[in-house]
């Protein structure tokens, strides 16, 4: 469930069939371990939700987007692997913009990087980064 209120959204854990408190315990630790521009601030934890700040609706909302969109994803994937992580989800509707900075959100699936979770990776940049330009599929499976 999510509830946006001025400038943040608050996200609670409330999937059916899944372990919340997983969820939860992921989110946080990947918004604390990767904060920077890159990822939203984390504002409060609770039971069972995180408030992190809003910047806007997600890129699948058809909002104007940068020109150099595809560049900040590339930058933004390099940072993730600087930090060791694989984000397994990289759909548009997982991105926004803060101005003209690309964030991306939702990290409850995120992973550190190892061989085991290396071709979903992959799959999401095919199914979802693919989105913004095919090209940087190309350049970011070249990374991995």
């Amino acid at each position: 469930m999510i509830e946006i209120k001025d400038n943040t959204i608050k996200k609670t854990f409330d999937y059916k069939g899944e372990d919340n408190f997983a969820f939860l315990k992921n989110e946080v630790f990947w918004l604390n371990y990767l904060k920077s521009k890159w990822v939203p601030e984390l504002i409060e934890v609770g039971d069972n939700y995180v408030i992190t700040r809003y910047y806007g609706p997600d890129l699948n909302k058809g909002q104007p987007r940068p020109k150099d969109l595809a560049e900040q994803t590339l930058e933004m994937y390099k940072f993730f692997k600087e930090k060791n992580v694989y984000k397994l989800n990289g759909a548009l509707s997982n991105m926004t913009l803060n101005g003209n900075q690309v964030v991306a959100f939702d990290w409850k699936w995120a992973r550190f990087r190892t061989d085991k979770y290396k071709d979903y990776e992959i799959i999401s940049y095919e199914k979802w980064l693919s989105k913004i330009d095919i090209e940087l599929v190309e350049k970011l499976k070249c990374m991995i």
